[in-house]
C-alpha cells in the first residue's frame, strides 16, 4: 500500500522536554492509527522536531532503535556520549542504538529536523 501524508495533518506533540513533534508515519499496527498513518514494515517511525530558541531536549538514549537525524532548518548542537556536534540545515546524524544524544538549540532562532527511527532486532 502507498501512503501520502503532510505533516500538517499529524496533530503535534511534546516530546523530550522541548520539542514539539509531528509523527507523520508510524509502524503498521500502531494502536489507534490507521493504514495510511502506520503503513510502515521495517521503519518505526517518520517524525519532524522543532526545537525553539534556548531549549534542549533530554539526554537520553534507546536501548533497540538507531535514528538518523535530518536538519532541515537552522543551527544546533548535538551532544553525543559526551561529545558535542555543530550541526546545520543539511546535516545528517546517525545514532546507533545504546548512545546518549540530546538537541541543544543555543541558537537565536527554531531549529528543524526530521527523525527516522528504525528498529534494530
Amino acid at each position: 500500500m502507498v501512503a501520502v501524508r503532510n505533516w500538517r495533518e499529524a496533530t503535534p506533540v511534546v516530546s523530550h522536554e522541548s520539542a514539539i513533534i509531528w509523527r507523520i508515519l508510524d509502524e503498521v499496527g500502531t494502536e489507534g492509527l490507521g493504514d495510511e498513518e502506520a503503513p510502515l514494515q521495517g521503519i518505526q517511525s517518520l517524525t519532524i522536531h522543532r526545537m525553539q530558541a534556548g531549549k534542549s531536549g533530554d539526554y537520553h538514549e534507546h536501548e533497540d532503535r538507531e535514528q538518523v537525524y535530518y536538519f532541515t532548518e537552522g543551527r544546533a548542537k548535538m551532544k553525543i556520549d559526551g561529545d558535542i556536534y555543530e550541526l546545520k540545515e543539511g546535516d545528517a546524524v546517525c545514532v546507533p542504538p545504546k548512545t546518549k544524544h540530546q538537541i541543544i538549540n543555543d541558537s537565536d532562532d527554531w531549529v528543524a529536523h526530521l527523525i527516522i527511527t528504525a528498529w534494530v532486532r
